[in-house]
């Protein structure tokens, strides 16, 4: 007999009298699973339970024996508290191995659609049907993860995802790379999304943000390796190649995620037995919800700035290309290691300070990066500072939105964000893309002004209070 599952002495008082019963005394359901639970993490309490009455005879409680997937639930939870369970690593794990293999390719679709003779237009008409295509599907792609579980649409969205990066191979017109773009768009709303709706299900609620820092570095991870391998492969065995390999990590982590991921019981909160009421539209707009929609747009904005300019910006500071592959890469390092720490900070201590510290040091790092006299290595020093701080505001709003999540709408409310940090990027892509032709730091000291307003406005009580609000019990939330 396993040591976890001994038979345990109990005690029970009878007539005024303290005596040692058998095992086979009868409790009520809600104690055995306390006891169980207590001594045995993964016990799955799908058994018939007896109960006993006022006049201590037994009435056997028939309970309908749950799926197998009870026991994945169980065992994904683990111990009270405890963060590093084995379904929320082997979720960090998908989302490192997934973006690995969608970094393969990062650096080469614009490279590939030039070789194929696409125009400046068209490669830029790839970025926009990506990100809008994207904007479009979320609030579906929402439902979808409710309505049939995030495991399903995740698993789907890798394999399409995989598909994708073999489309490329036999493509010769720059119009249908613009259309796989799109398509490119939708699968990856179908990745992170419920990936997160997952890891906010499974992680304890005192640690969220702490989860999501953890699944943000795991995908800056796979985004780091991904474009130095995928890059060098390319230019020793074509694009084809790469195009083939990097469908590989996509392909393993659907597999994986339908192997050994959990699936979902029912609609709505998967971590409880009690029936939830239905969340009307109106609830995936609230108050909270929409200054966490807010503020990712805000964040993002200066994500779709370095996606649009960030190499040209480096250039014509006379970088040379291993030097801005090496701002990429101090950028990355500080995320890897940053995001979980500030997301378990947050969990302590509360969200607001930390996002107004981050917020702000990013507007000021932008501001330098405007100043005309910096010189490319100072630029990428600076950039280690900009992961640093942008990694503390991410993980801090990442667990505002936890906070405020409704548990029976996960899925819609995680596709919301997204799209919300599409239209960031978006926004930013397109209006840096404008000013650059101006001069070249103008874009960076119009992000440093909206990132640093933001600031001041968030001192704001009305804001503040919200932020307070998410978290009523912030001093015993964690002892």
């Amino acid at each position: 007999m396993n040591a976890h599952t001994k038979p345990l002495p109990f005690l029970k008082r009878r007539s005024g009298k303290t005596r040692r019963c058998s095992t086979s005394a009868r409790f009520t359901a809600s104690s055995l699973q306390e006891i169980s639970l207590a001594y045995n993490p993964y016990f799955v309490y799908n058994q018939s339970l007896w109960i006993t009455s006022s006049s201590h005879h037994p009435t056997k409680i028939t309970q309908q024996k749950e799926s197998s997937t009870s026991f994945m639930w169980q065992l994904a939870k683990g111990k009270r508290d405890s963060i590093y369970t084995p379904a929320v690593l082997m979720i960090i794990l998908i989302v490192g191995v997934s973006f690995l293999g969608l970094g393969f390719v990062m650096p080469l679709r614009a490279l590939y659609g030039r070789e194929i003779g696409a125009s400046s237009t068209e490669i830029g008409l790839m970025t926009g049907s990506f990100l809008l295509a994207g904007f479009l599907a979320s609030p579906a792609i929402g439902w979808l993860s409710d309505r049939f579980g995030y495991k399903n649409v995740l698993w789907i969205g890798l394999l399409a995802h995989a598909l994708l990066m073999l489309a490329y191979i036999p493509v010769q017109d720059p119009v249908l790379l613009i259309a796989i773009r799109a398509l490119e768009g939708i699968a990856s709303v179908s990745v992170l999304p419920p990936t997160r709706a997952l890891m906010n299900t499974l992680a304890p609620r005192t640690r969220q943000g702490e989860a999501l820092g953890l699944l943000s570095a795991s995908q800056t991870t796979g985004i780091l390796i991904g474009p130095a391998v995928g890059a060098l492969l390319a230019s020793q065995a074509g694009y084809i190649l790469s195009f083939v390999i990097a469908s590989i990590p996509l392909v393993l982590a659907a597999i994986v995620t339908i192997i050994f991921l959990p699936s979902q019981r029912k609609q709505g909160d998967l971590s409880s037995s009690e029936e939830v009421e239905p969340v009307a539209f109106a609830g995936l707009f609230t108050r909270p919800l929409m200054l966490a929609y807010g503020l990712q747009v805000i964040l993002m904005i200066t994500n779709g700035v370095v996606m649009a300019i960030w190499s040209l910006y480096m250039l014509d500071r006379g970088a040379s290309l291993p030097l801005i592959g090496l701002s990429y890469t101090t950028f990355a390092l500080p995320i890897i290691f940053i995001a979980p720490f500030a997301g378990r900070l947050s969990d302590r201590y509360g969200r607001y300070w930390l996002f107004l510290l981050g917020l702000l040091l990013t507007g000021v790092i932008f501001y330098i990066y405007s100043l005309p006299a910096i010189t490319a290595w100072a630029i990428v020093f600076i950039s280690a500072l900009e992961g640093a701080t942008t990694s503390i505001a991410r993980s801090a709003l990442d667990g505002l939105l936890a906070d405020v999540i409704p548990q029976q709408v996960k899925g819609k409310v995680q596709a919301n964000f997204t799209a919300a940090g599409l239209i960031g990027n978006l926004l930013g892509a397109t209006f840096s893309g404008l000013l650059y032709g101006f001069s070249t730091g103008l874009p960076f000291f119009v992000e440093a002004i909206i990132c640093i307003s933001a600031s001041l406005v968030l001192l704001l009580p009305t804001f503040a209070r919200q932020f307070q609000a998410a978290r009523p019990g912030i001093a015993t939330d964690i002892p």
